[in-house]
């Protein structure tokens, strides 16, 4: 009777060790310690971040190739005029572009050289004159990069 006891508490305790490490590779997971969970989970909040923006960048593809292609969209209520459009220090825009309210705009051209299936993470910098107000504005993203895979 003594042997199922010990046998019983046994079982209970590897139980209770089995979801104490379950949940502690979750935490590990979220927090971005396992690279491989961790980015995917940061790329996800930088391309919806950038979204979302005033000067948003609704999509990108960023190739070892060098043909990069990122896409902006205007999200304010007034027309803009981007002179600058610069994704890690490499500037896309030539000159000045006019959005208006809603208004898209297609840039290609080369980022950066990457390696496919590599994560990246690079700054961008947007600069626009609001067209009703003559004011001047330069975007940042306040920190938060453009953060993405290679393609090939």
């Amino acid at each position: 009777m003594k042997i199922f006891k010990k046998a019983q508490g046994a079982t209970e305790y590897l139980i209770i060790l089995a979801i104490v490490i379950i949940i502690a590779l979750i935490v590990i997971g979220v927090i971005g310690g396992i690279p491989s969970i961790g980015i995917s989970a940061s790329s996800r909040a930088s391309s919806t971040y950038w979204a979302t923006a005033d000067v948003a960048i609704i999509d990108y593809a960023i190739s070892a190739t060098g043909s990069d292609t990122v896409i902006l969209k205007n999200n304010l209520r007034n027309a803009i005029d981007l002179t600058v459009v610069s994704i890690n220090d490499v500037d896309f825009e030539a000159g000045t572009t006019t959005l208006g309210p809603g208004g898209t705009k297609t840039y290609s051209g080369a980022a950066a050289s990457c390696t496919a299936g590599q994560s990246f993470s690079y700054n961008v910098t947007i600069t626009y004159t609001d067209k009703k107000t003559n004011a001047d504005y330069t975007y940042t993203g306040g920190g938060i990069k453009l953060e993405g895979t290679c393609a090939n």
